[in-house]
């Protein structure tokens, strides 16, 4: 067994090279977890396809990656206690690239559900370690860096998607696709692990809102609720286009081999929304960036499912990506600072929540559409999503300021 290590060292000076590199390992790492994923989506139709099953079939095996998070957001925090984020995160990048190409091999859709669920594990402790290594290299250099490592996210999943959508338009086989795809990865995780903070710091003391009428300490806010109800929404808004997009092209619009263009045009919008979302937040403040994201996703979810050619449809799947590239990321901010609960509840509660979003969405798009078609899954699923994401967020806003 192995207690997590801390660090009692001076933090190292804002212009040392060593930091820099730090954060650099952290934007690399955070690119490869975007890559990862996106990689295969625009492949998706293809593994549907030879595995024999319809989108029923394939919404149930996708429910293993939010089974999988799920399960592994209830093990995350004590394994990383024990392994410190570092260990962690190279021990989960890895195992995600390697298990990467096994998604084009499984002959049976069960097989495939199995090995969707061990990434879903991976994914989350992925996820956790890295968000803990950027939280503790921005602390060092004493400003933030959060949204632009979360633009790496986006900028990894786009070319990932990017990648995915021309070996497909190419034919190339998915399996050699996949296991070149990787192989890169893995290397690049191995190199960039020598950067990472070796020592996690030691953690605060929790810090509880004490004004009146607010939950003493040592009670459970109220709002950890609302925030993983909040959770839930924004990963079945999110979930819908990164997951289905490409299918819809091809389904709805017979766009072929350019299916994979819904994919890349979500991923794009999200990461020129990233890039730009500490600009706007500087001037708009984050109550009224966040509740107007949410309002731009609802447009672009409406354009979208009433598309009447590819074109349009790849519009409303950009409008739709470009609001929600800040929800996320301003939902992390406001889990962390929920009154009357520390910040890993508020945090912790937002990951289990956002978990079940991937299952519910999983399903429910998968059994809408072979009930009637991917848009009214799309407008079901995402349209519910909408009004429950404006409706808490709201709330958690107006109860956090």
């Amino acid at each position: 067994m192995h207690d997590r290590q801390t660090d009692v060292s001076p933090a190292p000076s804002p212009s040392s090279p060593r930091l820099r590199h730090s954060v650099i390992a952290v934007a690399v790492l955070f690119f490869v977890n975007g890559a990862t994923f996106s990689n295969w989506l625009p492949r998706v139709p293809e593994i549907r396809d030879s595995l024999g099953i319809g989108n029923a079939g394939l919404g149930a095996t996708l429910l293993g990656a939010g089974a999988g998070g799920l399960v592994g957001s209830l093990l995350v925090g004590r394994t990383m206690d024990r392994t410190g984020s570092r260990r962690l995160l190279v021990l989960a990048a890895s195992a995600l690239s390697v298990g990467l190409p096994l998604v084009a091999v499984v002959p049976h859709p069960v097989l495939l559900l199995v090995v969707l669920t061990a990434l879903g594990m991976l994914d989350v402790a992925n996820d956790v370690a890295m968000n803990a290594q950027g939280v503790i290299v921005q602390q060092q250099l004493g400003r933030s860096i959060m949204n632009r490592l979360h633009a790496t996210w986006s900028l990894g999943f786009t070319v990932g998607a990017v990648v995915g959508s021309i070996a497909a338009a190419l034919e190339i086989a998915v399996e050699a696709h996949l296991a070149l795809v990787g192989g890169v990865l893995l290397v690049t995780v191995l190199v960039a692990r020598r950067w990472l903070v070796a020592l996690d710091p030691p953690l605060a003391a929790d810090q509880v809102d004490r004004r009146p009428g607010r939950p003493r300490p040592g009670r459970r806010s109220p709002l950890v609720a609302t925030m993983a109800l909040a959770a839930l929404a924004a990963a079945a808004l999110e979930f819908t286009p990164n997951e289905w997009a490409a299918v819809l092209m091809r389904d709805e619009f017979d766009a072929g081999r350019g299916s994979g263009a819904g994919t890349v045009a979500v991923a794009v919008a999200m990461l020129v929304g990233r890039l730009l979302g500490d600009h706007v937040l500087d001037r708009v403040g984050q109550r009224r960036l966040l509740l107007g994201a949410i309002w731009l996703s609802g447009a672009g979810l409406l354009v979208t499912v009433l598309a009447p050619v590819s074109a349009v449809a790849l519009l409303g799947l950009a409008v739709w990506g470009l609001g929600l590239s800040v929800v996320f990321p301003q939902l992390y901010a406001t889990a962390a600072r929920l009154p009357g609960t520390s910040a890993g509840t508020g945090l912790g509660s937002m990951l289990l929540g956002q978990r079940l979003g991937g299952m519910v969405t999983a399903i429910g798009i998968g059994s809408l559409a072979s009930w009637a078609d991917l848009r009214v899954a799309f407008a079901v699923v995402a349209g519910l999503a909408f009004v429950v994401l404006l409706t808490t967020t709201r709330r958690m806003v107006a109860a956090s300021r």
